[in-house]
């Protein structure tokens, strides 16, 4: 049964990145800031492979960026209301740095969700007015982070008994164990 959950679970995953509805597109990104204070937003899985690395987008002038470079440890969370099912990661997040990379991804981009990297004012400055963002023409602050799992916890809940599932990363391989709801 254990290999049938992590399959499945990898599968809905990885479909994340392809379908804009699937539950587990849009999830929680838990940082620690410098005074080791807990941040989470919402952000987008834009990639998963069946190593279990994930990828998502940001502006490389973000908190989470900062964050991560002081201590690479996070939490992800993904929640399916319809299917009463959360899976909770523990990864260890790296900025990519790869010019080459960085650019295949960026031209892969479409060309309305670019502005999101143009803004000539960092993410989270204050300002007077929404409709009054400064984007810029010919630069861009893209940048992606790699998140890759070291443990995961898998909860479902359903009747008779609900399912509770603990898998470590030992290597390159996963194992697992139950654990009470």
């Amino acid at each position: 049964m254990n290999n049938i959950i992590f399959s499945s679970m990898v599968n809905d995953l990885k479909n994340a990145t392809k379908t804009s509805r699937h539950p587990f597109r849009y999830f929680t990104l838990a940082t620690s800031d410098y005074n080791g204070i807990p941040r989470m937003r919402t952000v987008v899985l834009r990639e998963a492979n069946d190593e279990l690395q994930f990828t998502i987008y940001t502006d490389k002038r973000s908190k989470k960026i900062t964050h991560i470079q002081d201590n690479n440890n996070v939490s992800l969370l993904f929640m399916d209301t319809e299917r009463l099912l959360q899976i909770s990661i523990q990864a260890k997040a790296s900025i990519i740095t790869d010019d080459f990379t960085l650019r295949n991804i960026w031209k892969n981009i479409p060309q309305k969700s670019r502005k999101d990297y143009t803004s000539r004012l960092a993410p989270g400055e204050q300002i007077k007015n929404p409709n009054e963002i400064d984007f810029l023409e010919s630069k861009h602050f893209f940048s992606a982070i790699q998140l890759e799992p070291n443990r995961i916890e898998y909860l479902r809940l359903k009747r008779p008994n609900h399912i509770r599932l603990l898998f470590n990363k030992e290597n390159r391989s996963w194992k697992h164990t139950f654990l009470v709801p």
